[in-house]
């Protein structure tokens, strides 16, 4: 990490994390800046991600640290800054949510209330109201529901009035109809508090359903930021790709890249082994005619039709629309997954990809093994990785600058007052 001591763009953003901590067998370099808003830590187990909500919340020690929640400061360790906890006016929500077992639903929620009195039942009352826990107050923790006990979680954390919510993947055991229910909770919870949120999590549908920006974190390090469709649809790098799933890459050969740059970039014609394929690439990209490329496969833009009205959809489609390309493909397999079916192509005469397919669409095209189906591959579904990009995790980063002596200032009197 470098500490840079000019100032930067990043100054500016609502959260500013820049952490490092050496460990045995593992090393802690984090840096991001994100808008208020919910930013989610995605990435696999062991990656760092709640060891970096731990230091956001002042729970985790540092070796080095810059870290600020808009224009506070809660942790500035070159200038000898450190806000404790309490006084970060953060809502920590832990994996097992640590509700106290002796108390119940309403005496959980004032414990982390600021005020006393009839201002904090007051206060009480309306997060109980929120979090629909009405007629739960005198229940323990042990009589509720998964789905109950993370509200009273979440109640017990807005009690406070925190300017940041940290969630360390607050469902990672419950069952996966559980989860989908809570990750709604969570979206109406976000839209009815607006109080910026940062959640951890490994699960794609949590980062796909619950982020407006997306921090991929692998071995201790930052490797992209984005909204989800930038990290999901255009993944930096291929281990960033295999993170969020786009598990299908084809390597080929560029043999044509428009000069004019549209909105969504260049067009580049590529060939996959026997087939002429398209995708778009960005304005500023180095990429040239004649560069070997990998290609990631986005498999739920591409679409699969009744091979007796192949041949009518394909001119009508091709002249609608030249960047898609329509091919021959035979079905391989097929695999249930509820709703869906995910049925494996054999394309060209050495690729094969997953395509999801709705199970309504499996009964009407009466989808099995060794029959002839053709697919329509258009642009969309292909994403070409720069060849000379540079691995988050072997660059220097830069992070963001030192703070104004107002700053700095206003900081050491929060940890004066602490004191």
């Amino acid at each position: 990490m470098m500490w840079r001591d000019t100032p930067g763009p990043q100054s500016t953003e609502a959260l500013a994390v820049a952490i490092q901590r050496h460990l045995p067998h593992f090393d802690l370099d984090i840096d991001f800046c994100v808008s208020a808003g919910r930013t989610v830590l995605f990435g696999p187990s062991g990656a760092g991600k709640s060891l970096t909500l731990q230091a956001m919340a002042g729970l985790f020690p540092l070796d080095r640290a810059r870290i600020s929640n808009g224009q506070i400061i809660w942790h500035e360790s070159d200038a000898g800054i450190f806000v404790p906890p309490q006084q970060r006016r953060v809502g920590y929500l832990p994996q097992n949510y640590a509700l106290f077992p002796h108390l119940t639903v309403a005496q959980n929620i004032a414990f982390g209330q600021r005020q006393r009195g009839i201002a904090a039942r007051k206060r009480v009352g309306e997060l109980i109201v929120l979090m629909q826990l009405e007629g739960l107050e005198r229940q323990r923790p042990a009589q509720l529901s998964g789905g109950q006990q993370q509200r009273v979680a979440l109640a017990r954390a807005l009690a406070s009035d925190p300017q940041l919510l940290l969630l360390d993947e607050p469902w990672s055991a419950l069952d996966a109809s559980v989860r989908a229910t809570l990750r709604a909770e969570i979206q109406r919870f976000y839209e009815q508090v607006q109080v910026p949120l940062v959640l951890v999590t490994h699960d794609v549908q949590d980062a796909q359903a619950l982020a407006d920006t997306i921090v991929v974190i692998d071995h201790g390090r930052v490797l992209q930021i984005g909204s989800p469709e930038e990290i999901f649809r255009a993944p930096r790098t291929p281990r960033i790709a295999d993170l969020v799933g786009m598990k299908t890459r084809w390597n080929g050969t560029i043999v044509a890249l428009e000069s004019d740059a549209t909105a969504t970039g260049r067009l580049a014609t590529i060939e996959v082994v026997d087939l002429t394929l398209h995708a778009f690439v960005a304005p500023e990209s180095k990429l040239r005619v004649g560069h070997k490329v990998e290609i990631g496969v986005c498999a739920d833009e591409i679409s699969l039709s009744a091979p007796d009205t192949a041949r009518i959809a394909y001119d009508s489609a091709e002249r609608a629309d030249p960047t898609s390309v329509h091919v021959a493909g035979t079905v391989m397999r097929e695999q249930v997954y509820g709703s869906f079916s995910s049925v494996t192509m054999q394309i060209a005469s050495h690729l094969q990809l997953d395509v999801p397919v709705p199970r309504w669409q499996q009964r009407a095209l009466r989808i099995a093994a060794g029959m002839p189906l053709p697919l329509c591959i258009p642009c969309e579904a292909l994403h070409i990785f720069e060849p000379t990009e540079t691995l988050a995790d072997n660059a220097v980063s830069a992070i963001s600058s030192p703070q104004t002596t107002e700053q700095i200032k206003h900081a050491q009197g929060q940890q004066a007052e602490a004191r």
